[in-house]
């Protein structure tokens, strides 16, 4: 179910369509709190500790002896040493400098120069960010810990039975461009014409979108212009009635592209910091013939990075680069997608 009335969108008392919702603070990166954010690929993460900068932080990454990841600031708190740098032996996770040796949870086990006798003070402590493994991901939760945590924001349809695999692309772009642009139904005749967009389709009728906390689904139907006129949100309401969304966005970053029902297209948005937004993109297929499956997917990457590149350079040059803090745009009926993702993104950063 939506979570407000689709109406409200063009509503300028709740949401003026010439600004952009301006919060207190427009500085940084504008993180929604209490979220799973995808940061790393599973196989990224092997035998030694990785550091890599993520949400706004530079942090170590690593894995005690049975698998389990772990995440903290790439700090030792004793001289600043990267613990990146360091190495890992059994359930600790070394400091290359003094031999500072962590736990998982952060906390300091022992001092070489202190002797084993001595008790580790506690202040020698490192943060522990909460991480969950599944669907291939390592997810970070980025707000207060709880004593258990909602699901994952990954797609039903996803769970069982496809082939994928993952490419890594990063754009000198924030994140909130980058999501926007993947939301965007009114593009792809221009930016695309020679590709994903041929045949002139630039006439957007609706979009239909529903929106929630969770959440934003989308029903796209783009022709050629031959004067015909815009169906009601009524009438592509009841047109949406039993069909998959042409494209999902679970919040706070994974998007979903429904082509057949044998393919997908799936992108996780990871913001590295202001400027810089990483994609994790999947093609997800049922191509089973191990060579065939392989070579899929080869084909697959390769045609995402060329329709990708024509997104790149279109939205590097967008301004400001948070689109938040866009005060001047001016929407049309077609952007109710982005209407929608700009005032859901709002609410989850004001914890509404």
């Amino acid at each position: 179910m939506p979570g407000y009335a689709l109406e409200e969108l063009f509503n300028t008392s709740v949401f003026p369509l010439r600004t952009g919702c301006r919060l207190a603070d427009n500085r940084g990166m504008q993180l929604a709190q209490d979220q799973w954010y995808p940061v790393l690929d599973s196989v990224e993460l092997k035998k030694q500790p990785l550091g890599a900068q993520r949400l706004g932080r530079r942090l170590v990454f690593w894995r005690t002896a049975d698998g389990k990841p772990h995440a903290h600031p790439d700090r030792c708190p004793h001289l600043g040493t990267a613990l990146s740098a360091g190495s890992i032996h059994g359930n600790r996770l070394v400091c290359p400098f003094h031999g500072f040796a962590f736990d998982g949870d952060g906390r300091c086990g022992h001092i070489p120069a202190n002797g084993c006798a001595r008790k580790v003070p506690k202040a020698m402590a490192v943060d522990s960010f909460p991480l969950a493994e599944a669907h291939g991901f390592i997810w970070l939760w980025l707000g207060q810990t709880r004593e258990s945590y909602p699901p994952l924001p990954f797609f039903e349809q996803l769970q069982q039975g496809w082939q994928y695999r993952t490419e890594i692309v990063d754009w000198p772009v924030h994140y909130t461009r980058a999501i926007e642009n993947q939301l965007d139904v009114a593009h792809l005749a221009f930016v695309h014409r020679s590709t994903i967009g041929r045949g002139g389709r630039s006439f957007v009728d609706g979009p239909y979108v529903e929106a929630d906390a969770q959440g934003i689904r989308v029903w796209t139907s783009n022709a050629p212009d031959q004067g015909q006129e815009h169906r009601s949100q009524a009438e592509l309401a009841q047109a949406a009635q039993g069909r998959e969304p042409s494209l999902q966005l679970l919040f706070p970053g994974t998007w979903l592209l429904n082509i057949t029902p044998g393919l997908r297209n799936f992108i996780a948005f990871v913001p590295i910091n202001e400027h810089t937004v990483r994609y994790y993109l999947r093609f997800y297929h049922r191509v089973r013939v191990p060579g065939l499956a392989w070579l899929f997917g080869r084909l697959m990457g390769w045609s995402n990075r060329i329709v990708l590149n024509q997104d790149r350079r279109v939205v590097v040059t967008q301004t400001p680069a948070n689109s938040l803090d866009a005060m001047d745009d001016r929407f049309i009926e077609a952007d109710r997608a982005i209407i929608a993702y700009r005032k859901q993104l709002a609410r989850l950063l004001q914890n509404k």
